[in-house]
């Protein structure tokens, strides 16, 4: 009896060193969409729903619920995803939340999301930029970093999109880091950029306003990388 405890205890140390191996590498990331407040939102939800579960290793919650943003809720995620414009902040414990969540080292990605919480210098200064205004129709994208883990070996590309212009936030101008730009005539502004705030990190970019948009596989690749990055995971590239 007691050999056969022996090797039973043998065998569950031998299966110890390799069970936070698993979790690191298997478990999926936890991603908050955070919609509903203008643009496509519905279609987008349906997009992300389909691209995520093709590439695998996401579990998705859809919420449009600005109350999920509170500390104790918003916590659960890994990455906060926003996405179109509108909306303002009901409780400043939302926004407070929001504000924690990032500095104490989560992940939030933004799409399009600029132009959203106008009335929030929080949310203004966690992304760097506010919507001012933009052109349209198809434009050439050029990266201004190509030695960033979002954006290395990726070349410059055509999109039909918006192309969102900013205003930068004075307490945080210089503390982004762009990657990307329009490059069209006079047109030659920022439309993707990273933050590090506080323990956490965000990427922004202006593009992926329709279906257009969310189609071109040079946006899906920049999207999945950079739910990888903010969170802080090996990069992968879509399927």
């Amino acid at each position: 009896m007691k050999s056969l405890l022996y090797r039973l205890a043998a065998g569950l140390l031998l299966l110890i060193p390799f069970s936070p191996l698993y979790a690191d590498d298997h478990e999926k990331l936890k991603v908050l969409y955070m919609g509903g407040r203008g643009h496509d939102s519905p279609g987008y939800e349906k997009f992300l729903t389909a691209f995520l579960a093709d590439q695998g290793g996401f579990d998705l919650v859809i919420s449009n619920k600005l109350d999920d943003l509170r500390t104790g809720t918003i916590d659960k995620y890994d990455v906060v995803l926003f996405f179109g414009s509108g909306g303002d902040f009901t409780d400043p414990a939302q926004e407070k939340g929001f504000e924690d969540y990032l500095k104490n080292g989560g992940g939030v990605v933004g799409i399009h999301a600029t132009d959203a919480f106008k009335k929030s210098d929080v949310y203004w200064k966690i992304f760097g930029g506010q919507f001012i205004g933009h052109g349209g129709g198809t434009f050439p994208i050029e990266f201004t970093d190509t030695t960033h883990p979002i954006t290395k070996g990726m070349k410059g590309f055509e999109i039909t999109d918006e192309s969102y212009r900013d205003k930068f936030h004075p307490a945080t101008i210089d503390k982004l880091h762009h990657l990307g730009r329009i490059n069209r005539g006079n047109e030659k502004h920022s439309m993707i950029w990273i933050h590090e705030y506080g323990k956490g990190r965000l990427f922004s970019t202006g593009l992926g306003h329709d279906e257009k948009a969310w189609s071109n596989p040079a946006l899906q690749k920049l999207t999945l990388r950079a739910l990888r990055w903010v969170a802080r995971k090996p990069i992968k590239d879509p399927k």
